[in-house]
């Protein structure tokens, strides 16, 4: 079941490359994007800040200076930005289409400075059913042109450490669960630091793209090529105006406030 934000704002479809790999293609629905643009502004400043902090401090100083609290910690260059909203909408995407993945922090609120980039794998996953414990390992990429080069770059971050998710990757999941009160999924995160290995047959592999140019071509042939031994699978927006979408996105952000 796709989350209201894909649902309202996209048509989608999907290519099974070989057993065990599904190729996600979107595009925005004719006139869909003014319809979702408050959505899409909400589920952007929430990766940056707890819709409840912007909310109280709405309550204690006003809307114009919420917004200036939440303004401090947006990017400011197009590098910057374009790489945010491709891992925000990459998390956003994992939910929708690979359910029942979660992905369990927003890890843009801890980031160190507003420009830094963060260290580790752009996405961590997990969901849990019937007992079984799987992990999903994912990398987002955003270009005005999505060039093979590119994947060939994201593919290369997915077989780091055999495949799997790093230690300080695991460990960082783990401790943000625990300062959220989250302490049995916390927990589940450390049996897999500490005791137990994850297997490849539960683990996914996922490439998001955000690209200006349709890269489904190239997409899919990375797809067909890629490690059989770990269930793989690429998940691609589409977005002609890749710069100026990015670019009105961080503009409204900058009188942003949530309603209370």
């Amino acid at each position: 079941m796709l989350n209201n934000l894909f649902e309202e704002w996209c048509e989608h479809r999907h290519i099974n490359v070989a057993d065990g790999r599904k190729l996600y293609l979107l595009k925005e629905k004719d006139g869909a994007r003014p319809t979702i643009e408050k959505k899409l502004d909400d589920t952007v400043a929430s990766h940056y800040e707890e819709p409840k902090r912007l909310a109280d401090c709405i309550a204690r100083r006003g809307y114009v200076k919420a917004a200036q609290l939440l303004n401090e910690m947006l990017p400011q260059t197009k590098k910057a930005r374009s790489g945010d909203l491709g891992e925000i909408l990459a998390t956003e995407a994992v939910s929708a289409f690979l359910n029942p993945f979660q992905i369990p922090i927003k890890r843009l609120r801890w980031r160190d400075g507003r420009e830094s980039a963060m260290r580790g794998e752009d996405l961590i996953g997990i969901a849990q059913e019937h007992g079984r414990v799987r992990f999903l390992k994912g990398e987002s990429k955003s270009r005005s042109n999505l060039t093979p080069s590119v994947l060939i770059e994201a593919r290369k971050a997915l077989k780091t450490n055999d495949g799997r998710p790093t230690q300080h990757t695991m460990g960082f999941v783990m401790n943000r669960l625990l300062d959220q009160g989250q302490e049995d999924l916390a927990l589940v995160f450390e049996d897999y630091m500490l005791i137990k290995t994850i297997a490849l047959q539960d683990l996914i592999h996922l490439i998001f793209t955000l690209s200006g140019n349709n890269a489904s071509v190239n997409l899919e042939s990375d797809l067909r090529n890629c490690d059989d031994s770990i269930e793989q699978h690429s998940i691609a927006l589409c977005i002609p105006d890749h710069q100026n979408f990015i670019a009105s996105i961080y503009e409204r952000l900058k009188n942003y406030a949530p309603q209370r």
